[in-house]
């Protein structure tokens, strides 16, 4: 039987003994994972080297759909036989005798995401443009997934995506601060009165959070498999195409999110804007516009990890509250800059 200490949100009896009588290892360890600050996510290990991965909701959760991590689990599960790359998941697991929550048990997938500049020096010089490229070659693939055929019809929900997620993150917003930071609301003003016609879109899945540290590569640059797919909806795709070529130029002291630049040998927007187009076969019209959404929606995200960090619902995770809110009304004032640039 596995030991008896383990990272916040892991009983290692409970745990430890369904990985026992599920997968015959009866001496595992566990260890938090830095990929995400939102669903908590940890490697597996037996006999110290990592063997699986288990992803639950955070510490407190109570519900709504974005911590869902059975619905994040079914995503992955439907995307596995297509050419989307993503990690293999073994078993969504709903048993109060095992965990009070719901949570998800994959295979480990070995590589590395891309969280700083010493990530991205790992890939070769030489690699490198056929690296981000690929980035974009995987974000066509994904919105290209007929989702009917692969058994998501049950994601679609009426009305554009954009519409939903106004409503919805200005409502979670509002729910959650503790703060009054008042460019939120107008910058989602901004964002509604000037909203692209989402039948004028392509409609397909949506990841949500698309950049370079949800992502698993190889040594080469290969990408492995996309991860954290708790923010994927079915809508309007360009949402990913925005957000992706928003982290290009968003200074990452907002974002606390560091992404290789054209000045570290990525691809400039107008190069990734031609290469998404030639693989998708989608015109990525109206860019700035859900490059600001992505901005204002990830202003949201943050203050709701903020929230959760000071209130203790985010485990062992490492990760400095006053970073993390920092950075909220500087992207809401990135999204109204990005949407004053010509497209």
């Amino acid at each position: 039987m596995t030991g008896t200490t383990a990272p916040a949100g892991i009983d290692p009896v409970t745990v430890g003994r369904w990985i026992e009588d599920r997968f015959g290892a009866a001496d595992v360890t566990y260890t938090v994972l830095s990929i995400g600050r939102s669903n908590l996510t940890y490697t597996v290990e037996v006999d110290g080297e990592p063997r699986w991965v288990l992803r639950r909701p955070p510490l407190g959760h109570t519900g709504g759909s974005a911590h869902n991590v059975a619905r994040e689990g079914r995503i992955m599960a439907a995307l596995g036989p297509t050419d989307v790359p993503v990690t293999n998941v073994l078993e969504i697991v709903d048993d109060p005798a095992v965990m009070e929550v719901p949570f998800v048990f994959m295979d480990h997938c070995p590589g590395f995401p891309i969280n700083t500049p010493e990530d991205w020096a790992r890939i070769p010089d030489a690699d490198k443009r056929d690296t981000a490229f690929g980035m974009i070659d995987t974000l066509a693939a994904i919105h290209r997934v007929d989702v009917d055929a692969v058994g998501l019809t049950d994601l679609r929900r009426p009305g554009g995506l954009i519409e939903r997620q106004l409503r919805r993150w200005l409502g979670q917003f509002e729910q959650i601060t503790q703060r009054d930071i008042p460019e939120i609301r107008e910058v989602h003003d901004v964002l509604a009165a000037e909203m692209p016609e989402a039948a004028d879109s392509f409609i397909g899945i949506a990841h949500g959070d698309y950049k370079p540290n949800n992502m698993i590569f190889a040594p080469d640059g290969t990408i492995n498999a996309v991860v954290d797919w708790e923010l994927t909806a079915i809508g309007e795709v360009l949402t990913d195409l925005g957000y992706f070529i928003a982290m290009l130029t968003t200074p990452d002291e907002y974002t606390s999110i560091w992404v290789p630049r054209p000045e570290h040998g990525f691809p400039t927007k107008a190069e990734l804007i031609a290469r998404y187009e030639e693989q998708s076969g989608i015109t990525a019209s109206n860019v700035n516009y859900y490059a600001a959404f992505a901005m204002w929606k990830l202003a949201c995200i943050r203050e709701g990890v903020y929230t959760r960090l000071i209130t203790g619902q985010m485990g062992d995770l490492d990760f400095d509250p006053e970073e993390a809110g920092a950075g909220v009304e500087q992207l809401a004032k990135q999204a109204l800059t990005i949407l004053k640039e010509e497209n």
